[in-house]
């Protein structure tokens, strides 16, 4: 009984993990509301600014986003549905949002099948990382010719 337990702990931890932290950025990110201007509902969050716009702001008096500004929005708006404006807002983020709920119905699905296709495909892994380092910087001058 007890090594069973143990042997079950072992195949599943990476679904367990997946899934728990998947939830938690879930969570996060539905609670916090992208519409009150990076605060959050009622100020709950707190948030502070972006660094790489605070120095370049200071350094060219303009402030420009960094490769990563505007993920959290991007999540929270698709947390709410609203996939256009999470779109708008990070194009790379929202396609990692979408990237993070395939994942976790895999882990949800892999605890009940015992099968897990997209944790361990490493195809899968290699092409997504590919994808995400072609996209990123694109989406990058994109927002700095928006900023402009």
């Amino acid at each position: 009984m007890y090594r069973s337990r143990v042997q079950w702990c072992k195949q599943n931890f990476a679904a367990v993990a997946v899934l728990a932290g998947g939830l938690a950025v879930l969570a996060a990110a539905w609670t916090f509301s992208p519409d009150a201007d990076g605060w959050g509902a009622n100020g709950r969050w707190r948030l502070p600014p972006c660094g790489f716009k605070v120095a370049s702001g200071l350094l060219f008096r303009r402030a420009l986003p960094c490769p990563t500004c505007g993920f959290t929005h991007a999540f929270c708006y698709a947390a709410h549905g609203r996939f256009g404006d999470a779109m708008r807002a990070q194009p790379a983020g929202a396609l990692l949002f979408l990237a993070m709920l395939a994942l976790m119905a895999d882990a949800a699905q892999s605890l009940f099948t015992a099968r897990l296709w997209l944790i361990r495909n490493r195809r899968w892994w290699r092409w997504s990382g590919i994808g995400f380092a072609a996209v990123l910087p694109i989406v990058w001058a994109w927002q700095i010719w928006r900023a402009l």
